[in-house]
This record gives C-alpha cells, structure tokens and sequence, in this order.
C-alpha cells in the first residue's frame, strides 16, 4: 500500500488507505475513522416529499406525494400536513411569490428552506390560471426515511395483493435498535399469515439477530 501514499491529497485519502490496511487483518469491528478534515459549509435544500416533474409552461407537475405517516416527527410528509390538502396531478407555479417559470430549477429556490415555512402557489393546470391558491408548507432537510417508509409500504401491499392476504411482507434495515423496532412494528401483526417474507437486503448488519431469529 506504500505506492497509494504518493496519491494522498486529503485526510479522506489517507483514511482509505488506512482502512485497506485494516482489511488485510481479517477482523470484524475494526475501523478508522476522524483525523484533521476540513467541513465545507453545507446548505439544507428543502424537500417537499414528493417526485415533480417540469412542464413546457415552467410549472411542476406534483407526480407523486410521499404519503408518510404524519403521527411520527421522523416520518412527516409535507405536503400531507393537516389543512395542506395539495393533491398529486395539481401544479406548483410559484415558491415564495417567486414563479417557477424563471427558475432554472425549482430546488434552488428551496436552498436554507428546510424547516422554515415556505409558500408554495398551487394551481390546477400547468399554466397557473386554474384553482389557483397558496398554500404554507413546512420542507424537509432529508426525505430518505420517507422514501424508505414509501418502499416498505409498497412491498406490503404487492405480496398482501399477489397472495390473495395469504403472505405477509417486513424489511429489516439493520441488526440494531432500528431493525429491531421495525421487526416488533411489522412481524405481530401478521402473525395470523400463513407464509412471511422477511426482506434483508440491504441491512447494515448489528447484534440482535440472534434475538429475531
């Protein structure tokens, strides 16, 4: 590994290459992690939970919303927010009084806008002249376990549907606290199916599958 020090520019590098090292001892838990490394300034880029797609006229087509399930602070969906009442297929034309039709995307005028509310302009066509209202949303700073409660839920609902009810369907995401909560949340109350599909892919691994098995 002695060649790759030459190509060491940043603390990342060399932590790599201290990580490859590690990997030639054959032994689990064992990591490099830290050292002088310089942050840049991150700016949080609201999300709204939901795919959009632009239309000719410069508005965004509200495709599909992230249903969520807003009873959990973790799983809120913005635009699923009590008194919101933004349906899929309606129109965002305007962020903050700001039209969209000038952007050259409508995540820039999100940029810092996590957290804060924000006023979105809704229509019920593309050109903004129909049903038009605004309404205030709250963005998120990270949608990922909206997409992943999505997923999950979708599994769900395709073996329930396949199966005629007859198979259940949970995803552990990883051996530790989380997966064990999701396996409790998911497993008892399918206990009556007569088969279940226990989906691992994907799971960052932990100590407590001893206790799921």
């Amino acid at each position: 590994y002695e060649p790759l020090l030459d190509h060491v520019g940043h603390r990342n590098d060399l932590s790599y290459v201290i990580g490859e090292l590690i990997g030639e001892l054959n032994v689990g838990h064992a990591y490099v992690g830290g050292g002088d490394r310089t942050q840049p300034e991150r700016y949080r880029t609201g999300l709204l939970g939901a795919d959009l797609q632009r239309t000719i006229a410069g508005s965004y087509r509200i495709q599909n919303i992230l249903p969520g399930a807003n009873w959990s602070k973790e799983l809120r969906s913005p635009l699923m927010d009590v008194g919101v009442s933004i349906e899929e297929g309606q129109y965002i034309t305007a962020v903050n009084g700001q039209p969209t039709a000038d952007m050259r995307n409508i995540y820039a005028s999100l940029v810092g806008a996590a957290g804060t509310p924000t006023t979105l302009t809704i229509a019920e066509d593309a050109d903004g002249e129909k049903g038009v209202r605004q309404v205030v949303v709250k963005p998120l700073s990270d949608e990922s376990d909206l997409r992943y409660h999505a997923w999950v839920q979708e599994r769900m609902r395709m073996a329930d549907e396949l199966s005629d009810s007859e198979v259940g369907y949970l995803h552990i995401p990883d051996m530790v606290q989380n997966g064990l909560s999701q396996f409790a949340r998911y497993f008892y109350p399918q206990l009556e199916k007569e088969a279940l599909i226990i989906d691992v892919r994907g799971n960052g691994g932990g100590n407590v599958s001893p206790m799921i098995i």
